[in-house]
């Protein structure tokens, strides 16, 4: 190896190891110092998977007919209990009932009724984690054995990207509402193979098909007054609120959250999604195994090393070659770099992993940041390691 060489690559190490401090002393700050709080929840509400999602690049014309979902609207229990047993006469696989019946001091006929057929076993029935406890039925509905949670992950971000599908609760085992009506739906092989028992204890990424627009959507008037035994066999079928069928619902944010399909990238005003459609993405990304995998921590830093490494011997050769105008040439190599970043973490995305560049990005642009300096960072380095560090004059 030419000497050239030699003492160029060996200055692009120590460079690039006083920029991998630099990036390692910027994250700790940005985690710990209060200063930045406002920073970190300003980017609890974007992610680089909300342009994916947003822009519809996933974008699958089909529908899924196997999920069926049913709007109860505004009705009252006396409705909810005739749609629920119309759709245990047609037969379907599972249904999920995501409705969370409130205590009544007085109960009813319909009460009497719906209790009974809440103890089918093809019913998941739903509770809600908070802080005070568990949100459950009222006790006159008794206990269903196929109770799960609704709650979909347990931070504090307020775009619904990721779920948790396993949950333990005072030494108990708990699915998710999801998680609970594939484990019902599809069987017990497909589940032990795919080993969501363990995959889905942490949390896991939604890969969102659609909106209400993906699915079939059935209202009370179409199950009370038309033959659906036939459309509903076999299937799964979620009971939930989708909105008042005679009003705008654009500005209706009861059991709705903000997703990553939400046209607004930043500064999202509106809630995009139903609690129960989100439900039905994560059933159809469950039953057809089109899990989002993640790039693990490691690689990820490894990754970003290689790319500071490497960023750091062109940055260097620019210095040496272009002295006069090495600053507007490291900028044109770092907008050409994290271009051709993006859209290589959108192809990965395209093939459900996702790779998070913007630590790669900070990486490159912060070991690039600091040339004009060059020199006399490598000769207090010299001095304080006691240590000769070849550099370029």
């Amino acid at each position: 190896m030419k000497t050239s060489t030699k003492r160029l690559l060996t200055s692009a190490f120590y460079s690039s190891l006083v920029s991998c401090i630099i990036l390692g002393i910027l994250s700790i700050a940005f985690l710990n110092i209060r200063f930045f709080n406002p920073f970190e929840k300003a980017f609890q509400d974007f992610s680089f998977l909300d342009v994916y999602f947003s822009e519809q690049l996933n974008e699958d014309p089909s529908i899924n007919s196997e999920i069926v979902l049913v709007n109860i609207e505004k009705h009252d229990r006396t409705v909810i209990t005739s749609l629920l047993n119309s759709i245990i006469k047609a037969d379907p696989k599972v249904i999920g009932f995501d409705i969370i019946l409130k205590e009544k001091k007085l109960h009813d006929a319909a009460d009497s009724l719906l209790a009974r057929l809440l103890k089918n076993d093809k019913i998941v029935t739903s509770f809600e984690i908070t802080e005070q406890g568990l949100i459950k039925n009222d006790d006159f509905f008794g206990h269903n054995p196929n109770e799960s949670f609704v709650n979909f992950n347990f931070n504090e971000e307020n775009v619904i990207r990721k779920f948790l599908g396993v949950k333990e609760i005072d030494s108990q085992i708990y699915y998710s509402f999801a998680a609970k009506v594939v484990q019902k739906y599809m069987s017990q092989e497909y589940w032990i193979k795919q080993d969501f028992n363990n995959k889905l204890k942490s949390e896991q990424y939604i890969n969102y098909s659609g909106n209400l627009e993906k699915f079939p959507v059935l209202s009370g008037t179409d199950l009370l007054f038309n033959e659906q035994d036939l459309f509903l066999k076999d299937k799964i079928v979620i009971l939930g609120y989708l909105g008042v069928s005679d009003m705008v619902n654009d500005y209706d944010i009861e059991d709705k959250e903000w997703t990553p399909l939400n046209k607004e990238i930043t500064g999202k005003s509106d809630r995009d999604m139903y609690g129960a459609v989100v439900h039905a993405n994560i059933i159809n990304m469950l039953i057809k195994n089109n899990t989002i995998k993640t790039i693990s921590n490691f690689w990820l830093i490894l990754f970003t090393i290689l790319s500071i490494y490497l960023s750091t011997v062109v940055y260097l050769r620019l210095y040496i070659k272009y002295k006069d105008t090495y600053g507007v040439r490291i900028q044109i190599y770092q907008l050409i770099f994290s271009i051709v970043l993006l859209l290589t973490s959108f192809w990965f995305l395209r093939n459900n992993i996702v790779l998070k560049p913007i630590l790669i990005i900070l990486g490159i642009i912060v070991s690039g940041s600091y040339f004009e300096y060059h020199d006399e960072v490598f000769k207090f380095l010299s001095k304080k390691l006691n240590i000769k560090i070849n550099h370029y004059e």
